[in-house]
């Protein structure tokens, strides 16, 4: 399971709550289920740690999380299926944000489902199965 930007700041939320919320029942709910994010989940993530107030608490949170994930890279079957999908949504006059797309063709890449609490976008990926919470 491919866990989307959404999924992991809901569960970095969560744990600077020091609650179990949404996206933590729902991966507990997994069981055995191996976790990813994409190399670009974690560029997004890099970016709200920078941003926040107490940027050293985000960091270590975040550090926490990457320790129960794997990171997924693009292969070399990412550009051709990045394009096909680009220039499929472009046409249906339909585009989606650009590392929205990059997260759900790795995602596809691995043939794995992607989770999410939007899946308004990750839905417009032909091919994608997308799971929600």
């Amino acid at each position: 399971m491919v866990l989307d930007t959404s999924i992991c700041v809901d569960l970095l939320r969560e744990a600077g709550r020091k609650e179990a919320g949404p996206a933590h029942r729902r991966l507990r709910n997994l069981g055995e289920t191996p976790v990813y994010v994409a190399l670009f989940t974690v560029c997004e993530l890099q970016t709200g740690v920078r941003l926040a107030t107490d940027d050293a608490e985000e960091l270590r949170r975040l550090t926490g999380l990457m320790q129960r994930v794997t990171v997924l890279e693009p292969d070399t079957s990412f550009p051709t299926l990045y394009g096909e999908a680009a220039a499929h949504l472009l046409k249906a006059g339909t585009p989606i944000p650009v590392m929205d797309l990059m997260i759900g063709i790795i995602a596809k890449a691995n043939t794995m489902p992607l989770l999410t609490r939007d899946s308004r976008h990750f839905e417009r990926i032909p091919g994608l199965v997308v799971e929600t919470y």
